[in-house]
């Protein structure tokens, strides 16, 4: 009986232990961190990453601000993982197409002179692209002819032949004489002295025949965009792109950038192009246009890209104070240094490295401030800070204190 309460009141404090233990671990993760921290006598960390705001090892929770050493308003930094940026294009098409085009016709035409009698049979016709209609030709089937064939255009006379009834070469109509609207008149000769006949002309499948040049798909247009970081540290810039095409029947190839020319010529066909260079400041930040055209022909252009290469950033080096005074006041530990960020965005992670005298020490937080010891990197005299980002930061505001 004695052994048997024993061993109950033995397992009674087990339980008390264990529930006393887990109160006491509960306590311990639900109080503040830096309270946790200095109740198991944890430093912050000064090197490697941390999720949130860092005290320093040394700072504690009583630390106070005797001087301040520094204080900034960096900003925005930067940052660009590439030394080159690649901006790909799809592959482009432009091209030219010149079919024959019917613009006017007349199913028959009859014209007679005579001592007194003149009939002449009239045809409009428009052009509304004068630019890219060519080779215009007056084609018709003779039926019957007494006389010379006159042909007018607008007024003037360019044909003047004996005819005969069949098909006859088609009529040139100078290009110079076309407008948007025109009119031929076809008519016959008078008889002459032989005052009492008429000549007559009779015609059939009148037709004006053209080469108009379609130039709808001539220009092809492509958009890319640069950063503000790219452009600001941009050091070269390159287009490049591959064209398939016939060297026999293709005009000039034109690229603008941005309404800037950057090539005009014909390429090497099916051959990858030497990447053609041009200057920073043809780009701008945001939205760039580049246009592609051709005079005639068919053009296909693969392998197409703008490549940029990139400067190193440079970040800006603060530089702050430390007299022997203060040296002495924190290599005796009774003073120390701390640094501190506030960033504008709360919620972000932010990356980076502080490098502080030459000593490297790396962050990585999402909370908005950020504070670390670098008591034991400071010297004497002159001391440089620079902040690196391992992504676009933000930071408010930079400040060195010194803590007593």
């Amino acid at each position: 009986m004695f052994t048997h309460n024993r061993k109950a009141q033995a397992a009674g404090a087990a339980v008390l232990l264990a529930i006393i233990a887990g109160l006491l671990v509960m306590f311990i993760l639900f109080i503040p961190p830096a309270d946790r921290a200095e109740l198991l006598g944890e430093g912050g960390s000064t090197t490697g990453t941390s999720s949130g705001s860092t005290s320093g090892s040394t700072l504690g929770t009583s630390a106070v601000p005797e001087k301040t050493l520094l204080i900034s308003n960096p900003g925005k930094l930067d940052y660009i993982a590439q030394k080159e940026i690649e901006h790909p294009l799809p592959i482009t098409s432009v091209f030219t197409k010149t079919e024959p085009k019917l613009i006017g016709e007349k199913p028959t035409a009859y014209a007679k002179n005579g001592a007194f009698t003149e009939e002449t049979s009239d045809l409009t016709f428009f052009v509304p692209d004068l630019k890219n209609t060519n080779n215009l030709l007056l084609h018709f089937n003779i039926k019957a002819v007494e006389g010379r064939i006159l042909v007018s255009l607008n007024d003037e006379l360019i044909y003047e032949k004996d005819g005969k009834v069949g098909n006859l070469e088609p009529i040139v109509l100078p290009k110079a004489l076309i407008k948007q609207s025109n009119k031929l008149s076809i008519g016959v000769s008078s008889p002459g002295a032989v005052f009492w006949k008429t000549n007559e002309l009779s015609m059939e499948s009148v037709k004006i025949l053209a080469d108009v040049t379609n130039i709808e798909a001539q220009t092809a247009k492509n958009i890319f965009l640069i950063s503000n970081a790219e452009k600001q540290n941009m050091k070269s810039v390159v287009l490049r792109f591959q064209p398939h095409c016939n060297f026999d029947t293709v005009g000039k190839l034109q690229v603008t950038i941005n309404a800037k020319e950057i090539y005009h010529g014909i390429p090497d066909c099916d051959l990858p192009m030497v990447p053609i260079e041009f200057g920073p400041d043809v780009l701008n930040v945001g939205e760039n246009q580049v246009v592609l055209s051709t005079e005639k022909g068919t053009y296909e252009l693969s392998n197409f890209f703008i490549r940029s290469e990139l400067l190193d950033i440079e970040y800006p080096t603060y530089y702050f104070e430390i007299s022997e005074e203060q040296y002495t006041a924190v290599t005796k530990g009774n003073r120390r240094i701390r640094l501190s960020m506030d960033f504008v965005d709360v919620t972000a992670t932010k990356r980076g490295n502080i490098i502080y005298n030459g000593h490297l020490r790396n962050f990585d937080t999402k909370e908005v401030s950020y504070a670390i010891d670098v008591s034991d990197d400071i010297v004497r005299g002159n001391n440089a800070l620079k902040i690196s980002p391992k992504m676009m930061l933000e930071i408010r505001e930079l400040k060195v204190e010194l803590l007593k």
